[in-house]
């Protein structure tokens, strides 16, 4: 309905200026015309997803699903439905490659799409603020995308996410060790969302920023020092930790609200989930 409402009041001005030039006829006309194709324009994304929703859901990719994604194994039929039309979706607005466009197995196309789809899954109808090619390789990599280094994935504020196929892999198949690059990754691409990363995500409350780095000063005292269930690489700076802490938040839920309940009370609000439930 808002894109109807978008196209209309578009298609009202154009006519209204047009019928004031050359006359009512031709200004009705070329409103009307001119809002349908804004709304062909805008509602292009939707209209597709929706046809992709009308399609069976590959029973590979629901394989995969099964195999290593606990998140998913533990919802109940309609969400996984939700879930699996979320990560079509994903799959189908991303270029997910191997470097140098090389072709990658769906296998993988799908962890990086779950991945993305668990941190958003509480806020139905969210989209990711840009839309980015993927470039997955094959083991951990240096900055200058080569082999042999140690990265596992990395965020660039305006291009590609890069991960290691090895990693993410480990991430799903570690499930509950509060390691998952995916989710780390994707909580950097929300922290961008404002054009910087700086831990605090545009959809986290307004009134939540305030106590979020208040406690964010101070469990990052508390991981430099080892003190925290947050390992001490989310001390390295604010966003960090909100990467760092979103991945223990979605893998050890019951752990991280027992040890740090306002840390876990906070996300649980920012994500619109309560994984420990």
């Amino acid at each position: 309905m808002r894109y109807w409402a978008y196209a209309l009041g578009l298609g009202a001005l154009a006519g209204v200026l047009l019928g004031l030039r050359f006359g009512l006829a031709v200004g009705l006309g070329a409103g009307a015309g001119i809002a349908l194709a804004a709304w062909l324009v805008l509602s292009r994304r939707t209209r597709r997803r929706a046809r992709l929703s009308r399609a069976p859901f590959p029973p590979a990719w629901r394989a995969t699903l099964e195999e290593w994604v606990g998140y998913y194994r533990a919802l109940e039929p309609a969400d996984r439905r939700r879930f699996e039309d979320e990560v079509r979706w994903f799959v189908d607005e991303h270029v997910i490659t191997g470097p140098r466009g090389a072709e990658i197995d769906d296998a993988l196309k799908v962890l990086v799409a779950a991945s993305a789809v668990v941190l958003i899954f509480g806020r139905p109808g969210f989209r990711y603020p840009k839309l980015r090619d993927i470039v997955i390789y094959d083991e951990a990599f240096d900055e200058t995308y080569r082999g042999e280094g140690n990265i596992l994935g990395m965020v660039h504020g305006q291009g590609p996410i890069l991960f290691s196929a090895r990693a993410l892999r480990q991430g799903f198949r570690g499930d509950g060790d509060g390691h998952n690059v995916g989710y780390h990754e994707f909580a950097h691409v929300l922290d961008f969302d404002r054009g910087r990363a700086d831990g605090v995500p545009g959809f986290m409350p307004w009134a939540a920023v305030a106590p979020w780095l208040s406690v964010v000063h101070a469990e990052t005292a508390r991981a430099a020092k080892g003190r925290s269930i947050l390992r001490r690489y989310a001390a390295k700076n604010e966003a960090e930790f909100f990467a760092v802490a979103t991945e223990v938040f979605f893998e050890r839920p019951e752990k991280l609200r027992a040890e740090h309940p306002e840390l876990y009370a906070l996300l649980r609000d920012a994500y619109g989930q309560d994984p420990a439930r």
